[in-house]
């Protein structure tokens, strides 16, 4: 398997409500590639499988050909992921917060405080860097969400609305980050910035009711339907949002 993300007939099932139905999506690898659609249209529980937060009612996904709900730890070795708002206990620093979370990751002393180092300058967090997260903004605790997925340098970002909460400032700081590591690793985001998704992209997959509508490249949708925002209303039938 070439593909470092493979989602083959994923289906689930909360209750009697289908979340997904049948999804399959083959992602590239070190491409940028947006998973776009309305609320609960079935894009935070396609990347809670993909980082085993929650099971599959049936179908398999794969991640390095590494069968998530079979080996999750050894698929979540080659994960950096931010699922939702990212929360961190607020009495630490972030030189603090990403020292733990890199020794419950196993990285080595030497490695870590290399790694912290870059991923918080990466991130534009050094004035901050021994701060208490008590004072952090929203979008402040985005960007160590972002350093923290970072920072035993994953093949793959799994990111689920990364840029909420983010100021206009932090938005084009962020997009300037995905660019940045987007070169060297597979990230795979989900969002409603349909903005930022074009800039920083080079595919789109768009989803609605569970069901995969489109995979295909943003040059190819503005050929076919003038402007992404177009073919994403048209796809879905909806409003922007």
């Amino acid at each position: 398997m070439s593909e470092p993300i493979i989602i083959e007939n994923l289906t689930k099932y909360y209750n009697k409500f289908l979340a997904l139905d049948k999804l399959n999506l083959r992602v590239p690898e070190k491409e940028a590639i947006g998973l776009l659609g309305p609320n609960g249209a079935g894009k935070s529980t396609t990347l809670k499988i993909l980082c085993g937060l929650i099971r599959p009612s049936s179908g398999v996904a794969y991640i390095d050909g590494i069968n998530v709900v079979e080996k999750p730890e050894q698929a979540l070795s080659r994960i950096g992921a931010i699922i939702e708002t990212p929360e961190f206990y607020t009495y630490l620093t972030p030189v603090e917060t990403l020292n733990y979370l890199g020794r419950l990751r196993g990285m080595s002393v030497v490695d870590l405080k290399k790694r912290i180092g870059e991923v918080i300058n990466l991130v534009k967090l050094e004035r901050w860097a021994n701060v208490k997260i008590e004072k952090f903004s929203r979008g402040m605790k985005q960007r160590l969400g972002l350093a923290q997925a970072m920072l035993h340098d994953p093949p793959i970002l799994i990111l689920d609305e990364p840029a909420l909460g983010l100021d206009p400032r932090g938005v084009v700081e962020f997009r300037e980050i995905i660019a940045h590591v987007g070169q060297k690793k597979t990230v795979f985001f989900a969002s409603h910035q349909l903005v930022e998704v074009a800039q920083i992209c080079s595919k789109v997959a768009v989803i609605n009711n569970g069901k995969l509508l489109a995979f295909e490249s943003i040059v190819e949708m503005e050929k076919k339907y003038q402007t992404l925002e177009q073919a994403y209303l048209q796809l879905t039938g909806g409003t922007g949002e």
